[in-house]
């Protein structure tokens, strides 16, 4: 087991009590609104990356996306299905499934993808971007949304982190150039900082990726 994977273990119990994680109602319908713009499509299959204790997988689910949940993380995965199972109703509730996987092992093919403060924590760019690329469709839409630090992140996270190339979080460039190795030849970004309704009114700059091909 890695730093960062025994890192998430230890968090997950907890982590839904964390900024960006605890969302309020009209947090959570303000993030649905977003992304229901910045996705040209609310259906088909669609891929979280690093999808933690599932609060966004089960927002794109409620979109209308078959959502598949990755992570490394055992401990959670196991509290993305206890909150999964939590919100089904008699008609079944939002169509998603988890799995203990790093995202860059996947297979099958996604219409959509979404990751949230995740590509810092991967040793090679890269290779997941290689990875998604080859497993999404043509029209296939990335949604991610990264965090770039005031300072370098300190705590557990310097710990779990401190070898990462991008411990800190990733200037736009350095993601759009990535990205555009790999077939993504479209990427827009803007900040979403100081908006209280999404939870980002902090010091940290909290920015949106639009990556397509």
């Amino acid at each position: 087991m890695t730093n960062l994977v025994a890192h998430w273990d230890h968090r997950a119990e907890n982590y839904d009590e964390t900024p960006g994680n605890s969302l309020t109602s009209e947090q959570a319908e303000a993030w649905k609104s977003m992304l229901a713009e910045v996705f040209p499509i609310r259906s088909g299959r669609l891929l979280d990356i690093g999808c933690g204790t599932g609060t966004y997988a089960l927002l794109c689910a409620e979109l209308g996306f078959d959502v598949h949940g990755v992570d490394t993380s055992e401990r959670m995965i196991a509290r993305a299905r206890e909150k999964a199972l939590g919100r089904r109703g008699p008609d079944g509730g939002p169509a998603v499934t988890f799995s203990m996987l790093d995202a860059q092992d996947i297979d099958g093919r996604y219409d959509a993808v979404f990751s949230r403060n995740v590509l810092w924590t991967v040793a090679d760019l890269g290779r997941l971007a290689g990875a998604v690329a080859t497993h999404t469709t043509e029209s296939a839409v990335w949604v991610a949304v990264e965090t770039m630090w005031d300072g370098r992140p300190n705590g557990d996270f310097r710990k779990a982190g401190r070898e990462l190339p991008g411990f800190g979080g990733w200037h736009p460039n350095v993601l759009r150039d990535v990205f555009a190795r790999h077939g993504f030849a479209r990427t827009t970004w803007s900040s979403i900082s100081n908006r209280p309704e999404l939870a980002t009114a902090d010091k940290d700059i909290h920015v949106l990726f639009r990556v397509s091909r």
